[in-house]
């Protein structure tokens, strides 16, 4: 008798501690990291963040801010991540451009439908994601091309190849110079996946029980974590896609190019999160979150790759 009781005590302590821990899960799924209440989707927003957006708000502030002695961490490392541009990168748009006018059995390709050189596309990077009549749904940039390559030319150019990355850069840096402009307020789906977006960028997730505000809001940015430069997020997302020379992620062959899909995914392996699938509904909101919040900002494209240059970890002053 006393051998039962000795075993229903301990299936009950088993039983309690498993609903401690369901209980414990459940409440770290729902843990947000904090500042989401006070998010706008426009770059300014970055004044109630880390309160630099006045040394990096355009390019000739930028240069002040350096001349004056500011590091590049002062200027929430926009500096190199806006202001200056990659002549090698300017070599991978040029494929893009290759890619562009490539011409399928039927003798069309992208220019067919979008003119010699993308003149129709001029500045239509900036206003991306957006909602697709034709899908039903908000699509980020490697989306819509996918989308286009397999309906209008019948190629396979879906999200994560090479065709589609270098297409997104070419495309992208036909609104070089633009500034941002994603609009959220006025249609539904922008809305929705706005509001999802900002969610899933705050909300802790994975082994480390990270969020991708951990690393982009105070006190994470502006510092030096593992030869990483967190800034701000307002802002960063107007110059991607990006050329991450010599950098890119297991299995890929991109040309080293990182679009705005192919950094959250990296980010999320360095975080310990499940990566998500590019173009997927979840990894489409969280762009056009990271996009919104840069609305009012100049498109940058191509920016000098990153990581390779060691001189910012000196002190200048």
């Amino acid at each position: 008798m006393r051998i039962w009781r000795t075993m229903i005590a301990g299936l009950a302590a088993v039983a309690a501690a498993s609903a401690w821990h369901l209980v414990n899960a459940q409440q770290q799924q729902n843990d947000y990291w904090p500042g989401r209440e006070s998010v706008k989707p426009h770059v300014s927003g970055d004044e109630a963040l880390t309160n630099t957006y006045r040394f990096w708000k355009d390019e000739e502030s930028v240069r002040k801010a350096k001349a004056a002695g500011m590091q590049s961490r002062d200027v929430n490392f926009k500096d190199f991540r806006w202001a200056e541009k990659s002549f090698d990168a300017q070599l991978v748009v040029e494929k893009g451009k290759e890619v562009f006018h490539q011409k399928n059995s039927r003798g069309e390709s992208c220019a067919t439908c979008h003119g010699n050189e993308g003149a129709k596309l001029v500045g239509a990077y900036a206003k991306m994601p957006k909602y697709n009549e034709r899908l039903k749904r908000v699509v980020v940039a490697p989306t819509q091309i996918a989308a286009c390559a397999k309906d209008r030319l019948g190629q396979d150019w879906v999200e994560n190849t090479k065709s589609n990355s270098l297409l997104d850069m070419y495309v992208a840096w036909l609104s070089d110079g633009k500034p941002v402009d994603v609009d959220v307020t006025q249609s539904a789906p922008m809305r929705e996946a706005y509001d999802k977006g900002k969610d899933l960028f705050f909300k802790r997730n994975g082994q480390f029980h990270f969020a991708c505000a951990s690393c982009h809001t105070p006190p994470s940015t502006q510092l030096f974590l593992r030869g990483q430069r967190p800034s701000g997020f307002y802002g960063d997302a107007s110059h991607y896609p990006i050329w991450h020379f010599p950098f890119t992620l297991p299995g890929d062959d991109l040309e080293f190019i990182f679009t705005m899909q192919h950094q959250i995914k990296s980010c999320q392996t360095l975080s310990r999160m499940l990566q998500g699938r590019e173009g997927s509904p979840t990894m489409t909101a969280i762009e056009v979150f990271l996009r919104a919040s840069a609305n009012g900002y100049r498109t940058s494209i191509p920016t000098k790759e990153y990581n390779l240059e060691t001189d910012y970890l000196a002190d200048k002053k």
